[in-house]
């Protein structure tokens, strides 16, 4: 089987919001309903799985009944933090799920997703083994450490070699069996602040297979990124009329 894992267990601090960003009714559906959607209409999707915010449980599953996410088969509660989120899902996935299931782990905020891209890491799993979505720096990149930030921006004096930076996105996929095996490795070694499946592996020694993305499988961090996902809905709209 094929299973989405959505990751919704952040609270959006960035946004300011009282409404973690998730959730955020944009015109006239929350955001992760947008994401869900993605996978619902995705035919290589045989099963969705969320880790979702304590205390929105409830309301996940009214809406997807209402907007027809009938792919949604497990929910669990996020973490305190984005490592310990994704062990929950995985825990939550080894107790109903097989070794050899490909596990697609998605942000939440991440609604434009393809199902191109989806099949993509798919494919790429049962290829390589893993599938990281990334795309190639564009802009020139500068190296700025912490100390040579301030309050009206930062210092920098040396330049890095786009060529050599890819920059990760979601999905990023692997058998359950890995899954399992990359957090049983990283309690068993210490590691406990990495919130990101590529850096867990890399961390662990292990090489992951990058797939290209695309721009619009961006992440809402901020209200322009709200603003943005409007006028794409807006233009889609436009195009199915």
């Amino acid at each position: 089987m094929n299973i989405g894992l959505l990751i919704a267990g952040g609270v959006g601090e960035r946004m300011k919001m009282n409404v973690p960003k998730q959730f955020l009714e944009v015109e006239g559906k929350p955001v992760i309903m947008y994401t869900l959607e993605s996978f619902q209409r995705c035919k290589a999707i045989d099963a969705i799985a969320v880790v979702c915010l304590k205390g929105w449980e409830d309301d996940l599953r009214k809406w997807a009944d209402e907007f027809g996410i009938t792919k949604l088969k497990y929910i669990t509660e996020g973490g305190s933090t984005g490592m310990e989120s994704l062990r929950n899902g995985m825990n939550m996935l080894r107790e109903n799920c097989n070794d050899d299931d490909i596990i697609i782990i998605h942000d939440a905020v991440r609604p434009l997703v393809s199902c191109d891209i989806i099949n993509k890491n798919i494919e790429a799993v049962e290829k390589h083994g893993t599938a990281i979505t990334s795309l190639p720096a564009t802009e020139a990149i500068l190296f700025s450490s912490p100390e040579e930030h301030t309050d009206d921006g930062a210092e920098s004096g040396k330049v890095i070699d786009r060529d050599n930076i890819i920059k990760t996105q979601t999905p990023q996929s692997l058998r359950l069996s890995k899954f399992v095996w990359a957090h049983e490795e990283a309690i068993k070694r210490g590691i406990t602040n990495t919130v990101a499946t590529c850096t867990l592996l890399i961390e662990l020694g292990e090489k992951v297979h990058v797939v290209w993305g695309d721009e619009m499988n961006f992440k809402i961090t901020t209200s322009e990124h709200i603003s943005l996902l409007k006028a794409y809905l807006k233009l889609r709209e436009e195009i199915d009329s």
